[in-house]
């Protein structure tokens, strides 16, 4: 699970040493991403912040990286398999634009099955999970909590996860499966 923007589903192949860099990324590094749909190949991003998000079963991490009025939300998760997102679009959409609910999201939390999907923008997304998790704001504090729901597209490289914070209303993010190998971090 990831948090906003993000994440979570897709499984990549752990293995070379660059793989190792996302994991020792901090605030200050240097970070270019090769092979995104989001075409950032030739541009250095500065990570300026580095969020933490827990919940039962994993930690995964959310790195805002900007060079000039390019921003960037890597998201990686280190469970299974190395798994890591990128998208360039921090605004969320709603349940609505989604095309779902809030039932369709109860009725798919309690039967938990990988085999429910909705589809949104001629995309099939198929339920991964859901749960409570934590936020954690510069990786620091006692965090917040909220419930996050969790999508994959059905070729695997996207992820779209629903997270409803108290008080806010449902928010949708669309972030892409990427290659672990494909971000390199230059160290401060």
């Amino acid at each position: 699970i990831f948090g906003k923007g993000k994440k979570k589903a897709g499984k990549a192949t752990a293995g070379s040493a660059q793989d190792d860099s996302i994991r020792t990324a901090k605030v200050g590094d240097v970070v270019s991403i090769s092979g995104l749909r989001l075409e950032y190949d030739d541009i250095y991003f500065f990570i300026e912040k580095i969020d933490r998000y827990t919940s039962d079963s994993e930690t995964w991490y959310e790195l805002l990286c900007v060079e000039g009025e390019n921003q960037v939300w890597i998201d990686w998760t280190d469970g299974y398999e190395l798994t890591v997102t990128a998208t360039d679009d921090p605004n969320p959409v709603g349940l609505g634009s989604i095309g779902t609910t809030e039932e369709d999201l109860t009725h798919l939390d309690e039967e938990h099955s990988i085999d429910n999907y909705f589809t949104y923008n001629g995309t099939e997304y198929y339920y991964t999970n859901s749960g409570e998790a934590f936020y954690f704001q510069e990786n620091a504090g006692e965090g917040s909590g909220y419930y996050t729901w969790d999508f994959i597209s059905a070729d695997e490289t996207m992820v779209l996860s629903v997270d409803k914070f108290e008080g806010r209303p449902f928010e949708g993010y669309i972030s892409e499966i990427v290659r672990p190998d494909s971000i390199t971090v230059y160290k401060q």
